[in-house]
This record gives structure tokens, C-alpha cells and sequence, in this order.
């Protein structure tokens, strides 16, 4: 890998935690403990850059600083790391081998991330949940339509609309063939 790349990823890493650890609101008045925050924005930016895996080492790295400077526990960030994996690498993956113009290509592998995260993270709440509060599979299956689901959906098309409105005047200049020199050449 090259070094500007892994400088990139590292900034971008960095990026997110802080946003991560910043910006958060809660988006569901049945759900006020789930919080928004666009650190998953950011991570797509690398997937679009990059790729899924480069995209998922940036969720990763994310979650590993927010692990060790913000949270109260492990399963806050073991949570949002399968949550906004599944999410970036899903979404970079189909921006990837799309086609057509930039904008509706992002959005349509936006809705695919968007689907496979919120199909993730239902069996993922019934685990995370029960190892973190003991929470009977019925009390969590109650909560799926009106809290988890939505809330997955929301944050994943939210970061997605963030992610498309940093992206796409960068993507129109590298498609029309003005890619910027590197400093020093």
C-alpha cells in the first residue's frame, strides 16, 4: 500500500473519531439513546476513494478511538463497527461496480448499504443486546419496527446524503479529467 494512501485512511480515520466523538443527536423521540453522528460519512468517502476494505479499516480504526477515549464499554462500539462496516463496505462495493452518472450511482449503492445495514443489524441487535443488558429476544424483537430499523435507516441514508453532497463536485472534476498534480512534483 502506498504511503499517501495509508495518510489518507489515517486522516480519514481520525476524522470520523472525531465526529464520532463530537457531533451526536438523537434523530428518533422514541429513541433518544440512539444518537446520530456522521463519522460514517466520512468512512464512505475512503470506499469511494478506495474501495470496501480500506473503507471497513477506517470504520475500524474509528471504533478502536472511540473504544479507548470515549466509551463507557465495548458494546457501544462493537455495535456501530458491524453497523457502519456493513453499511460502507456495501455501499462502496456496488459505487464500485456501477455504472452511469456519479450522483445516482452513489445513491443507488447507498440504498443497497442502507439495506444491508439495516438487514444486519436486526439479528445483530438480538446479540449485541442480550451480551450487553441480558435483554430477552422478545423485548428486542418489540423494538424493531418502531426503534431499530428506522434509526438504522436514517443514519445510514443520512450519512449517505452527507457523503454524496462532500463527494459529488470532487467526483464530476476526476470524471471530466481534471485530477489535481500531487505537491512537490
Amino acid at each position: 500500500m502506498d504511503v499517501r494512501k495509508l495518510v489518507v485512511l489515517g486522516v480519514l480515520s481520525a476524522v470520523a473519531f472525531v465526529l464520532m466523538a463530537t457531533v451526536q443527536f438523537p434523530v428518533l423521540p422514541q429513541a433518544p439513546y440512539l444518537r446520530y453522528d456522521p463519522s460514517d460519512a466520512v468512512a464512505l468517502l475512503g470506499g469511494v476513494l478506495y474501495g470496501p476494505g480500506p473503507a471497513v479499516a477506517v470504520v475500524f480504526l474509528k471504533d478502536v478511538l472511540y473504544l479507548l477515549f470515549r466509551a463507557r464499554g465495548p458494546f457501544g462500539p462493537l455495535a456501530d463497527f458491524v453497523a457502519a462496516a456493513t453499511f460502507v463496505a456495501a455501499t462502496s462495493w456496488a459505487y464500485h461496480r456501477g455504472r452511469g452518472p456519479l450522483p445516482a450511482r452513489l445513491l443507488r449503492a447507498a440504498a443497497l448499504g442502507t439495506l444491508a445495514r439495516v438487514v444486519v443489524m436486526i439479528p445483530g441487535n438480538f446479540v449485541i443486546l442480550y451480551l450487553q443488558f441480558g435483554m430477552p429476544p422478545e423485548r428486542v424483537a418489540s423494538m424493531l419496527l418502531p426503534v431499530f430499523i428506522p434509526f438504522n435507516a436514517v443514519k445510514a441514508a443520512a450519512n449517505a446524503l452527507l457523503a454524496l453532497f462532500v463527494l459529488t463536485p470532487a467526483l464530476r472534476q476526476v470524471a471530466s479529467g481534471w485530477v489535481p498534480e500531487p505537491p512537490g512534483r
